[in-house]
């Protein structure tokens, strides 16, 4: 029999790329090393903080209702400030493998999402799984010392022009 552990997931200051990817992968169950694509062999999987979540900004989700004119859009930035767990799931549904549909379904009951810290299955929860490497911090967070000694990137517009040759004058 293959246990399935009900594992929780932390996305303050992730962005919703990568912590997808994660997700993904704990629903699916690659991480197993009895991994097949025709069995369904995922956790469960609890993650909180989709409130604090890094969105990008010119991801926009649309949809057409069939009507003439029926196309209508929202940008994500402005999704997640009133449903902050739907963008996760929206792209974990479509991340999913897609080949037998009827997993998906499954897969999905599988996933629980909070938009802050306070959820009921603390009691149950077997593992804390690590997001993507790639925390976001603010400019609040940055200590004085760290912003003086930040290096900035030149501007290559402001360079002088160099000649192609040494025939050619810029002047």
């Amino acid at each position: 029999a293959v246990v399935s552990t009900q594992s929780t997931g932390d996305a303050t200051g992730q962005d919703l790329e990568g912590m997808t990817r994660t997700v993904c992968k704990l629903l699916e169950g690659r991480h197993k090393p009895i991994y097949s694509k025709t069995m369904d062999l995922g956790d469960n999987l609890v993650v909180i903080n989709t409130r604090k979540m890094v969105i990008p900004e010119k991801k926009v989700y649309w949809w057409y209702s069939g009507y003439a004119s029926g196309h209508r859009h929202v940008y994500a930035k402005d999704f997640h400030l009133f449903r902050p767990t739907e963008c996760l799931r929206l792209q974990v549904e479509f991340k999913l493998d897609k080949l037998f549909p009827q997993y998906v379904k499954d897969r999905m009951s599988r996933l629980y999402l909070f938009p802050d810290e306070d959820y009921p299955y603390a009691a149950n929860i077997s593992k804390v799984i690590e997001g993507p490497n790639n925390v976001y911090r603010s400019l609040a967070d940055y200590t004085e010392n760290d912003v003086a000694n930040f290096v900035e990137a030149p501007d290559s517009r402001l360079r002088e022009p160099k000649p192609l040759y040494e025939w050619d004058d810029l002047d």
